[in-house]
């Protein structure tokens, strides 16, 4: 009868469950427990079912479909937490990971943390030399054997893993995506030899080319494939003990879902805002908006992801810790800017973030023993969020501790001791370094943003979003009703998606027979997995795509490829990508004359789910306010009197001039002098932002 989805947040827990009958969802929350991940999943699936009337073992025990997006897997790479993990590799290239690429020092650095190049390093090593296990093999780059593995090698390295008490495994043989039989076998001894061992093959998590990227892509997964198979594991048994009958599904950084047994670790890298996207691009195609910049302002991060056409982009690289990986991911930027980010001086300027202050200790005004000023510590100092309304009143928030936080680090070293001049800065400066990240995902990629639906959602997203929209230049926001447990909505829409890739560079128009070969293998694949995954046969769908560049350039576009190549096909796909090179680089731009070539190609592998209907919600009269408060006036830069709107009692309908608040029971949307909002029929929030308007 349900479906229930869970995203786990560096501040919060969130949980919904949506009713397969009338489509009505129904919203959890708890604060997230970084030290039993499983504690702050069940206290949110006890506050929905509270909200539902029913206990968690009905509400488990009726779930159609239960769906999870994990931190683990960031939480163990960023706080390098994972399996002590060695690699086995070519004879003659031990140093591959340590070499890294000539941009190692710099990637996924800001332009900031660029400038001072000389403060640069690479990053903090997972494995070193003593880690790196050589083999004797080689596969030549068209896959024909060189060199055979030396199996007794494998046998003994095996044996010294264990006496030296290694938990995982990555190997990472040179060309292995051309032939991955000497990685396989060596797998199949190591499991044989050492059964303990987690064992991650690039050629089956990253079968492309790159030698460098492969590798570390099997090092990741080898990393946290110990922490995320154990915590599955005991997850898995503590939802059935309660209750739960259908298997967990578990959200991929893709955006789709896979089942435990065939989820890859390193895949759930970012599946909770993975799932935001989802539903974000679902809201679109039903609101009847195809291109919308998703937003997501969480405790610790905020994200930002283009979705054009009703559709959203994939990255051709993710850059985690520095390291640069090849994932099948949703393309989304990131900055440390949430709800729990720190405010601190750097040489009399003021910093928010990267550092936050999670949900342990937590914000200043969370009484929990936090002590450093954060961005929710100025939002209850500026009015915006009432200390008594927090998480509809089941959290009370300490409006003197965040003034006193505010004021002993920021307001008496750079304003003077004013508590709300320091706190409108942190404000300011939080809502700057947003839209700036907005900018660089549009301005810079060829989106103009003015063409764009802008949407807020997370806990802290709606908070902030009237601000960032404007100086990002959208004209229109809109907030989900259920904002703050969107990722959670997200996951519980999401696919069954298995993206498979393979590497073979071929210079168009020749080879059409072989490319369509290649397509075809993957999508026999991904028809195994689905019916591995119980998705029947009239489920089932498939989306083929190409990375291309011109010869002898180094980086390639990601672009559709048609569900059938022929020699007809060619010369479209080729035009594909000269239009999407153009349009990214300008008219003009495109070197036709140099020929393109293909190098990756891949499959995504299907299977729909049934989304749950979506119905108007009742007409009624026009609310009137619920009551003021002060807020703070960025137009004025002072405290004002502010009407103060109960969210969930505002009809379809409704029109709200700013300045104004409307609360929800799990964020708090501001609406600024000069802006409007209206609640549509389904009750989200709309926003004429003011952009573009005498």
């Amino acid at each position: 009868m349900y479906t229930i989805a869970v995203d786990i947040g560096g501040t919060f827990t969130d949980v919904i469950a949506i009713d397969g009958r009338d489509g009505r969802a129904h919203m959890g929350k708890a604060l997230t427990t970084p030290a039993d991940l499983q504690q702050g999943v069940m206290d949110g699936l006890a506050n929905a079912a509270e909200g539902i009337g029913i206990g968690i073992g009905e509400l488990l025990s009726s779930a159609g479909r239960m769906v999870h997006a994990t931190t683990q897997s960031s939480n163990a790479v960023f706080a390098f937490a994972g399996a002590r993990t060695a690699v086995l590799t070519t004879r003659g290239f031990g140093d591959t990971l340590t070499i890294m690429r000539a941009t190692g020092r710099v990637a996924g650095l800001s332009v900031f943390e660029r400038h001072h190049y000389r403060a640069t390093a690479k990053p903090r090593m997972l494995v070193d030399e003593r880690d790196i296990f050589e083999v004797t093999e080689r596969v030549d780059a068209d896959g024909d054997v060189v060199t055979p593995l030396d199996e007794a090698q494998v046998r003994a390295i095996a044996g010294e893993l264990q006496a030296r008490g290694y938990r995982a495994v990555a190997v990472a043989y040179l060309f292995s995506h051309q032939n991955p039989a000497h990685e396989r076998r060596t797998a199949e001894i190591l499991r044989e030899a050492a059964p303990e061992l987690y064992v991650s093959a690039s050629a089956d998590i990253a079968p492309v080319m790159g030698e460098y990227e492969r590798s570390a892509t099997a090092l990741f997964n080898a990393y946290v494939g110990p922490v995320i198979d154990s915590y599955l594991a005991r997850l898995e048994r503590t939802l059935a003990d309660a209750g739960l009958k259908q298997k967990l599904l578990i959200v991929q950084a893709n955006g789709g879902l896979a089942t435990v047994a065939q989820t890859v670790p390193i895949y759930t890298i970012e599946s909770g805002p993975a799932a935001g996207v989802v539903g974000a691009c679902h809201m679109a195609e039903r609101l009847g908006f195809p291109n919308v910049i998703a937003t997501d302002v969480g405790g610790t991060t905020f994200k930002v992801a283009v979705i054009e056409g009703g559709k959203w982009n994939y990255s051709t690289q993710t850059v985690l810790n520095q390291y640069q990986l090849r994932l099948p991911m949703i393309d989304l930027a990131s900055i440390g800017s949430g709800g729990g980010s720190i405010a601190w001086v750097d040489g009399g300027r003021l910093r928010i973030g990267p550092q936050s202050a999670s949900s342990d200790p937590g914000p200043a005004c969370y009484g929990l023993g936090g002590r450093e000023p954060t961005v929710t510590d100025a939002d209850v100092v500026l009015g915006y969020i009432s200390p008594g309304h927090f998480l509809g009143g089941r959290m009370k928030l300490h409006y003197d501790r965040a003034v006193e936080a505010i004021r002993e680090r920021i307001a008496d070293p750079l304003f003077g001791g004013d508590v709300i001049a320091a706190a409108a800065g942190i404000r300011k400066v939080v809502d700057s370094q947003m839209a700036d990240l907005i900018r660089k995902s549009t301005l810079e990629r060829g989106y103009d943003p003015r063409e764009f639906v802008m949407m807020a959602y997370g806990g802290a997203g709606p908070v902030h979003a009237a601000s960032y929209a404007v100086e990002a230049g959208a004209r229109k926001l809109i907030v989900p009703y259920f904002a703050t447990v969107h990722s959670a909505y997200g996951a519980a829409l999401s696919d069954i998606r298995f993206s498979l890739q393979f590497s073979e560079p071929i210079v168009l128009p020749n080879a059409p027979e072989r490319i369509e070969a290649i397509f075809a293998a993957m999508e026999a694949q991904g028809a195994e997995a689905l019916a591995r995954a119980d998705v029947p046969e009239a489920r089932r769908g498939f989306r083929r795509w190409v990375e291309a560049r011109y010869r002898r350039q180094v980086h390639q576009l990601r672009i559709p490829a048609p569900p059938r190549i022929d020699a007809a096909a060619l010369p479209e796909l080729a035009r594909a990508f000269e239009q999407e090179y153009e349009r990214l680089f300008g008219p003009g731009s495109g070197l036709s004359d140099a020929g393109v070539e293909l190098i990756n190609y891949g499959v995504d592998a299907i299977g729909s789910v049934d989304k749950a209907p979506w119905n108007r919600a009742p007409s009624g009269t026009a609310a009137k306010p619920a009551g003021s408060r002060k807020t703070y006036c960025p137009r004025r830069q002072a405290m004002i009197d502010t009407p103060i709107h109960d969210g969930p009692s505002l009809p379809p309908g409704t029109r709200i001039e700013g300045p104004a608040v409307i609360e929800h029971p799990g964020t708090t949307i501001v609406v600024l002098a000069g802006q409007t909002a209206t609640i549509d029929p389904y009750l989200h929030t709309h926003i004429a932002t003011g952009i573009g308007e005498n």
